[in-house]
């Protein structure tokens, strides 16, 4: 655990909140889904129920590519990251591509049963990546598919247009969830229910709560822990009460501990605080079309307002690592530090003095959700302040999810911040940087370069891996020039659970293997 050093700001937040909550109630090996170390001997009456509170909903309903989300270990993928972000197997004990790289084959692990009774099979696989890849939550990484198909029982083909060698990366996780032919929905593109391979079977979804249960027959044998209940708990002071009453038995999720509450479940001995690198990072945009940031020199300068290293230090209290690039440090290869931001409010305000008279206000925009995870209002604020220190007034609109979505779509804002989670720099650049990329377009950038698409393309089926870099290194240093989107910092997930919770860890994805928890 790595608990940094702790501000005399948030501790004094902390006294704050004690009197509030007094007052108030590859060949690689698979993920394996056994490996649990030595549990601790029980005592006491057996536990045979896991209470995990959440600051978001994983219930996404039938027209979602998932129905849950993946941490509900509900549903399992084809292939997973290793700790290097490589591809490794999972549902799939094999895979690798030809030797022109049109073609990956890949090779099923035999006998997997569904939560119906049914087993997986290729022909199964091949509907379900098929489905996937016109699901317009899912159908990015299959931008260049041609055909899916099942030859031979437990062999899957999967026909590209152009090489794509980081293709198993781009659809590990949520991009190749296998569930149930019979549930898959050819009206929707959605599932009819969430009957999967995982290690738990989906009960009912009530009251802000996902039931699970454990299913005896999954591949890698049954958990220990009979029932999980995934709990909706909106409110950051509400769900730490929860834990330190003992309502809920564990924090799990990104954002769902703040820093500033670090001290109060530290002092308490029968919780755990756990830390993780994650693959999220936030970012702060722009609306490229409104003047006066269809100017890249003025959206390069706003960039070099922000301290990063004081945000860290003083928002986050240590929990972060400042943005030295687009690309997320857990992927260190492909981060190219010429284009690390760069903190400069003097060459931030030569660029914009006596260039924006008669610019009217500046529209920030803060969704009010992410603001119960991350510190991005107090990002904007400061921000705020440092526009003005530069003759630009800037005005905060703060807007719950629907609303900010429908602000961001429309284009109804000048900068905003945004949470991001992704490894490969394909699935970056594809993202937000392709003037057709999803992001892109329903964030509201509008941002079009010819030269940014044309890299993204020749980087995405260059089979070379250092000549790959060389282009993303390139690429990087565009986008920096150009500044429609800058990085501000990579995310360090807190999380707790109480005592008696055993071998609860979470990913750099944040997904706890319930498989190997035990209840002391």
């Amino acid at each position: 655990m790595f608990l940094p050093k702790l501000s005399g700001k948030i501790l004094l937040f902390s006294l704050v909140l004690i009197l509030a909550i007094a007052g108030c109630s590859g060949e690689e090996a698979a993920p394996d889904p056994g490996e649990t170390g030595e549990p601790a001997e029980a005592e006491g009456p057996a536990r045979d129920t896991l209470i995990i509170a959440l600051g978001r909903d994983f219930y996404y309903g039938p027209e979602d590519r998932t129905y849950l989300h993946g941490s509900t270990n509900v549903w399992e993928s084809l292939v997973y990251l290793d700790d290097n972000l490589n591809a490794i197997p999972w549902l799939a004990e094999n895979f690798y591509a030809s030797e022109d790289g049109i073609t990956w084959y890949f090779e099923l692990r035999e006998g997997i049963e569904f939560h119906d009774g049914s087993v997986m099979d290729a022909e199964n696989v091949r509907d379900n990546l098929l489905r996937l890849s016109k699901h317009p939550g899912t159908s990015q990484p299959y931008s260049e598919l041609v055909d899916v198909r099942a030859t031979g029982p437990l062999t899957v083909e999967v026909e590209l247009a152009v090489p794509m060698p980081a293709f198993p990366e781009m659809i590990s996780y949520f991009p190749s969830a296998i569930f149930s032919s019979a549930v898959l929905s050819d009206e929707t593109g959605g599932l009819l229910a969430p009957i999967a391979t995982g290690p738990y079977v989906f009960e009912n979804y009530g009251n802000d709560e996902i039931a699970l249960k454990a299913f005896s027959n999954y591949w890698a044998g049954k958990p220990e822990v009979e029932t999980v209940i995934f709990k909706h708990v909106p409110d950051e002071n509400t769900r730490v009460s929860a834990l330190l009453a003992g309502e809920v038995d564990a924090l799990a999720d990104v954002g769902v501990v703040l820093p500033e509450q670090v001290p109060l479940l530290a002092g308490n001995p029968e919780i755990e605080i756990l830390t993780v690198d994650v693959l999220t990072s936030i970012f702060m945009h722009y609306q490229v079309q409104n003047a006066p940031f269809d100017r890249s020199e003025i959206r390069r300068a706003v960039a070099m307002l922000l301290d990063r290293d004081q945000i860290v230090e003083l928002m986050l209290d240590g929990f972060g690592t400042p943005a030295g690039g687009f690309i997320t440090p857990l992927a260190n290869f492909w981060v190219n530090p010429a284009a690390a931001p760069v903190y400069d409010p003097v060459r931030a305000a030569e660029a914009v003095e006596g260039s924006l008279q008669g610019s009217g206000e500046i529209k920030i925009l803060v969704n009010s959700n992410w603001a119960r995870r991350w510190p991005v209002l107090s990002i904007a604020q400061y921000l705020q302040t440092e526009l003005a220190k530069v003759g630009l007034n800037a005005v905060i609109n703060s807007l719950e999810m629907g609303a900010y979505n429908d602000a961001v779509k429309t284009g109804d804002y000048h900068i905003t911040f945004t949470p991001w989670t992704g490894s490969d720099p394909d699935d970056f650049f594809r993202t937000w940087i392709l003037s057709t990329g999803s992001f892109n377009n329903s964030r509201g950038l509008l941002y079009n370069n010819a030269s940014a698409d044309e890299l993204i393309a020749r980087a995405a089926s260059e089979m070379n891996r250092d000549e790959r870099r060389r282009i993303y290194f390139e690429l990087q240093e565009l986008v920096a020039a150009e500044a429609p989107i800058s990085p501000i910092y990579h995310d360090m997930t807190v999380y707790a659970v109480r005592e008696y919770v055993q071998n609860f860890r979470m990913d750099f994805n944040f997904r706890p293997n319930l498989h190997v928890v035990t209840l002391k």
